[in-house]
């Protein structure tokens, strides 16, 4: 199924002006992986001259995988019923489908997602390469879980690069403040920098809104604290000197610009639109600038 939400005009301009003058202050770039993706020319080693790696093979493409929630995994617009009636039905399982299925309450368009379009771009500034993405976002997930799922999802890959964008779905209920988010995201960095010689991209999440829709059904909206996460991603790049992908930046920049944030989401709550995840993919490729 593929997104049809676009950001009206001209606001869709301004936002992607916005991250086009985006400025990286990230701590650390991903050397490692840059000069593994200056370096392979998807040849064999006779043609290369460079030699089968330490046991014997030739030298694969670089990899990397993304690892995230439901903006990874590339979710847009909602598909839940306006009608207040209909949306408690749906939410309480009383829809009519078969036993054991849900029906599909978001667009899901893969096609579309921020990964695919860093895919892309890499491909045209390493044009004698190619690059395989394995997208391991899971709508819905939160970062207990992706750290309980780092080792099959990530590490058995040996990747070259792992981005990590998981901070919209915490419940500081639940799962506690900002502080024991970070300190949880620090657990999985350095998992991964024992486990895989893979640079890392901290990302920091797009712009997100309180739930109005389940409001109908007397669900109370509540302001995210996604902010405090934000401010934890960024202090933690520094610390652990990883690289950052600073997405939030822009949104915030396009915030202060007027330009209203519930125009800018897919689902008016926390699903970029298209161009969201241009954005994303224009701040993650200025960590390969020059």
């Amino acid at each position: 199924m593929r997104t049809t939400y676009r950001i009206p005009a001209p606001y869709a301009e301004q936002f992607l002006k916005l991250a086009d003058e985006y400025r990286c202050e990230s701590p650390a770039r991903p050397l490692r992986f840059i000069e593994k993706m200056k370096e392979n020319r998807g040849a064999v080693s006779a043609i290369t001259q460079k030699g089968l790696d330490a046991e014997g093979l030739e030298r694969r493409n670089p990899v990397i995988v993304a690892l995230g929630d439901s903006v990874t995994a590339g979710h847009f617009e909602s598909l839940l019923p306006r009608d207040p009636e209909a949306l408690r039905a749906m939410v309480q399982g009383q829809t009519g489908a078969s036993e054991g299925e849900m029906p599909p309450v978001e667009i899901t368009d893969a096609r579309e997602s921020y990964i695919e379009k860093f895919r892309l771009a890499l491909i045209d500034k390493y044009e004698q390469t190619s690059v395989s993405v394995l997208n391991a976002g899971i709508a819905g997930d939160v970062l207990p879980m992706m750290l309980k799922r780092a080792d099959r999802d990530v590490v058995r890959h040996d990747p070259d690069l792992v981005l990590i964008n998981g901070s919209l779905n915490w419940d500081d209920g639940s799962m506690g403040d900002a502080a024991v988010y970070k300190e949880l995201l620090r657990k999985l960095v350095r998992k991964l920098k024992a486990e895989t010689e893979a640079d890392i991209i901290l990302l920091t999440p797009n712009g997100d809104l309180p739930n109005r829709l389940l409001e109908k059904i007397g669900i109370p909206a509540v302001e995210p604290t996604t902010p405090a996460r934000v401010q934890a991603i960024r202090e933690l790049a520094a610390e652990e000197q990883v690289c950052l992908a600073d997405a939030r930046a822009v949104w915030e920049k396009a915030a202060e610009a007027g330009i209203p944030w519930e125009l800018l989401l897919a689902n008016g709550i926390n699903h970029p639109s298209v161009e969201g995840h241009e954005v994303y993919a224009k701040v993650l490729m200025k960590l390969f600038e020059d």
